[in-house]
């Protein structure tokens, strides 16, 4: 499924690892989201949070519990770079199927597997992805970003295992571009509707997880933080952005709870 990253902005501040997410619709607001057209994709909720960026591996166990009638919607992590950056994440379908993605953004990065080719959302970089995982809402899945560094440069291998199963396939994996030391030490955490979003209150409820999120074996840590609605559209990808109320709460080291609402009464 098409899809599309934060790009190179940063999104509203919040920091962490390891989440669960809920969004329902039907809080007011002074203005009312149905009258705010949206284009594809729209963020819903992101916030930032920090990451050591020259981390050997990048692991989070992601659990959905949006019902699988939902389609389009993307859970993801992307952490930054100069240029660009890199991004991991689950599109349930409503088939039993989900897709996955492993992606760098920016010029220079070379596909090192055959689920790999080169651009990123119709530019420059490498998308790495498989649209066949076995999939049921409410199941644990671990995505792990591993570095692996020899003659030729740096490299990242994304997997994905199925803890319901022990199954675990790889995503893809590329190099970086000559010159790259690593990524930078801040992150973002993102929902996205990436197709079939008409106003800012189409955007459906959703229920996520994120456990165990460790770089190098170490429990990311978050802030709590809470969002309040506006009338205010946002810009871009971001229209929708103003519309959600949301809190984010830090019930253990390496997790994290947001619970939004979207749409008016």
């Amino acid at each position: 499924m098409p899809h599309s990253s934060p790009r190179y902005a940063r999104f509203a501040a919040v920091a962490g690892a390891a989440a669960v997410l809920l969004v329902s619709q039907g809080t007011a607001h002074a203005g009312d989201p149905g009258s705010i057209p949206a284009g594809n994709p729209q963020h819903f909720i992101n916030f930032t949070y920090d990451i050591p960026g020259k981390f050997s591996e990048y692991a989070y166990t992601v659990q959905v519990g949006t019902p699988l009638p939902t389609e389009a919607i993307y859970y993801a992590h992307y952490v930054y770079a100069n240029g660009g950056g890199f991004y991991s994440g689950l599109q349930p379908h409503p088939n039993g199927k989900a897709g996955v993605r492993f992606s760098f953004f920016g010029g220079g990065a070379t596909p090192l597997h055959p689920n790999c080719h080169p651009g990123a959302d119709a530019g420059r970089g490498v998308t790495c992805a498989i649209d066949d995982l076995e999939y049921a809402a409410g199941r644990k899945y671990t995505i792990t970003a591993k570095k692996t560094s020899d003659d030729a440069g740096l490299s990242y291998t994304g997997t994905i295992k199925d803890l319901s199963t022990g199954e675990e396939r790889t995503i893809g994996a590329w190099r970086t571009p000559p010159g790259f030391t690593g990524f930078y030490n801040y992150a973002d955490a993102f929902i996205e509707k990436f197709a079939g979003v008409r106003t800012c209150a189409d955007i459906p409820a959703v229920t996520v997880s994120y456990t165990d999120v460790k770089a190098d074996g170490k429990p990311l840590a978050f802030k709590a933080y809470t969002h309040k609605g506006t009338d205010e559209p946002g810009k871009g990808i971001y229209t929708c952005s103003n519309v959600s109320d949301y809190t984010v709460t830090t019930p253990a080291p390496g997790s994290y709870t947001v619970e939004s609402s979207v749409g008016s009464s």
